[in-house]
């Protein structure tokens, strides 16, 4: 029997599907994602699955990317560790694989070692209190060490075997600093994830300092890089960075301050993979010997030196400029009143 209301049902849906073309009705497959039956002219539901996989795929890959290079970034101008190109055409450049294992670990720089070790190394290359302490000339009222002294015990701090590799000198957030010695930028790091916080690192030849060896200053926690590009020709006194407290970890809570620390060796090759500077055959020096018109140097023998030589007379600039004494070929940090 004829029925006019299934011929009127069936009459509407072929003219929905005229009104559409080149679509069909939509289904529901069983990847539960809806596709069309006309695979011409739409992608089919693993095609589309494929596409999202896809796009998940390179946003997990990129993300991974910039955390990885965040956590990973030791050093150089940009936010990703490269070698130093800049730093072959230098003197005294050497590749890094040239740098022992031992004196990347007395550097603190070696990838996976036992930290007691490393400590051990470090005493033995220097990093030992000699009881020095800073005399400026002529009384001068300077910014001083504070209680982050040379070669004191760390391990509290860290939760592992350390000790402080340098000393710590407090002035407020913006302060110039100022080259110790006429130099050669040879290292400027951001440190991203790393304690020191951004840092900048000169050598200094014996001419330039008056020293028996080349000499290599660190100066970290900077507000930001220091605009002196690898390669720079720095002049006593010439301001290296400014005094932040870069590298605060957690919630630890740190002054603004100059964390100074200094290197030192008798032979001129040195290394820089682009996330630290470490001079060949070297050894830590105590900031306050790098002052001492006299041997010696280094930190075993200052160690037993009598109580009435641990004062160091130490040179400076003045905030004019000028320098006391006038000859001088190393000056403190900041300048004196």
């Amino acid at each position: 029997m004829f029925r006019p209301s299934l011929f009127i049902l069936a009459l509407s849906l072929f003219l929905i599907c005229l009104s559409f073309p080149g679509k069909s009705v939509l289904a529901y497959d069983s990847g539960k994602s809806l596709h069309t039956s006309n695979e011409t002219s739409s992608p089919s539901a693993s095609q589309n699955r494929d596409v999202l996989l896809a796009k998940q795929g390179d946003r997990k890959r990129k993300g991974s990317g910039r955390k990885k290079s965040k956590k990973d970034d030791g050093g150089g101008s940009g936010s990703k560790s490269e070698p130093c190109t800049e730093c072959q055409a230098l003197d005294g450049f050497v590749p890094p694989e040239e740098i022992s294992d031992t004196i990347r670990m007395m550097a603190g720089k070696g990838k996976k070692f036992d930290k007691s070790k490393s400590v051990e190394i470090q005493k033995a290359r220097g990093g030992i209190e000699t009881g020095l302490e800073a005399d400026f000339i002529g009384g001068a009222e300077c910014p001083q060490i504070d209680s982050e002294q040379w070669a004191i015990d760390y391990t509290h701090k860290r939760g592992k075997p350390a000790i402080h590799k340098g000393v710590d000198i407090p002035q407020p957030i913006g302060t110039p600093i100022l080259a110790l010695a006429a130099g050669t930028v040879v290292g400027s790091f951001m440190n991203v994830g790393n304690m020191k916080g951004i840092e900048v690192m000169l050598r200094h030849t014996p001419e330039q300092t008056g020293l028996p060896y080349w000499t290599y200053t660190q100066y970290t926690h900077l507000r930001e890089l220091s605009p002196l590009p690898i390669g720079a020709q720095v002049e006593l006194g010439q301001s290296v960075g400014i005094t932040h407290n870069t590298g605060k970890m957690g919630k630890r809570i740190r002054r603004d301050a100059l964390h100074l620390a200094i290197l030192y060796s008798e032979s001129p090759e040195w290394s820089n993979d682009g996330r630290f500077v470490i001079p060949k055959d070297s050894y830590w020096m105590d900031p306050n010997a790098f002052y001492r018109s006299k041997g010696p140097y280094d930190s075993q023998s200052l160690e037993v030196l009598p109580s009435d030589q641990k004062s160091v007379p130490v040179p400076y600039m003045k905030p004019d400029g000028s320098f006391v004494p006038p000859d001088t070929k190393r000056i403190w940090p900041y300048p004196c009143e």
